[in-house]
């Protein structure tokens, strides 16, 4: 499977489905040794990302 059609069915999820595969993601991210120290949560690993960057340049207001 190409990147583009992945990119496509993941799109189409329900809202739910994404932050559930956002979760799976970023967890498999952390936890690279299932020996090593606990998974980060989602927000810690969401506060660490290049996206967090972008939340202060926007007006959330």
């Amino acid at each position: 499977m190409v990147i583009q059609e992945l990119e496509q069915q993941l799109l189409q999820l329900s809202h739910d489905d994404k932050l559930y595969i956002i979760q799976l993601l970023a967890q498999s991210l952390t936890t690279s040794n299932a020996n090593s120290e606990q998974p980060t949560k989602i927000s810690e690993f969401f506060r660490q990302s290049p996206l967090a960057e972008l939340t202060e340049e926007l007006d959330l207001k």
